[in-house]
């Protein structure tokens, strides 16, 4: 007995599936760039899909961000708690396809959770200073969240950092940058 054609056409596609990579350069060179900023002190997870990070009871709530994903989410080390999600900007097509709505929703989401969402520009990973500035303030923001809004359950309560980060104003601004994500980093493990 033959198979019939519609049964064959779903199980063999005409052209097969190719593997392509799942960051384009620019996005390898600014994950590459948040590894050295936080010193691996920080998980960084690259395009995790939102249903991955977040758990919606509704069906309704699940459709919404089943096939969404966050360019990049960082972690603290300790309890994996997402502390800042972050959309990187390039010039690659998947970028200009994303409508606004769909950005919209997503900052909506985790603005509801309290996570900051950070929009950094391909252009911006050479100016170290602004962006670790950015992500200390995000993960400033993030731990005053925390202390304001409960743990979702006991399993995984958040222990918010107890130090304070240094004001980045210091003579030598890389040293400064170096100290002041050093410290935020250090609060986590």
């Amino acid at each position: 007995m033959q198979p019939s054609s519609a049964n064959t056409t779903l199980s063999t596609p005409e052209t097969p599936p190719t593997p392509y990579p799942l960051l384009t350069s620019d996005e390898a060179l600014f994950h590459a760039c948040l590894e050295n900023i936080t010193v691996q002190r920080c998980h960084i997870q690259c395009k995790p899909r939102l249903c991955e990070v977040l758990h919606s009871e509704n069906v309704a709530g699940f459709l919404k961000i089943c096939h969404r994903h966050i360019d990049f989410l960082i972690y603290r080390k300790g309890d994996w708690l997402p502390m800042v999600a972050i959309e990187f900007e390039d010039d690659s097509p998947d970028k200009a396809s994303r409508k606004t709505r769909d950005r919209q929703l997503v900052n909506d989401i985790f603005s509801s959770f309290g996570i900051p969402v950070l929009q950094v520009h391909a252009k911006d990973i050479n100016q170290i200073d602004t962006l670790v500035h950015k992500l200390s303030a995000a993960w400033q923001q993030r731990n005053a969240n925390l202390e304001i809004m409960p743990p979702q359950s006991e399993e995984c309560a958040p222990h918010p950092p107890t130090t304070t980060l240094l004001a980045a104003s210091s003579s030598s601004p890389n040293a400064a940058t170096s100290r002041l994500m050093k410290d935020t980093c250090s609060s986590i493990s």
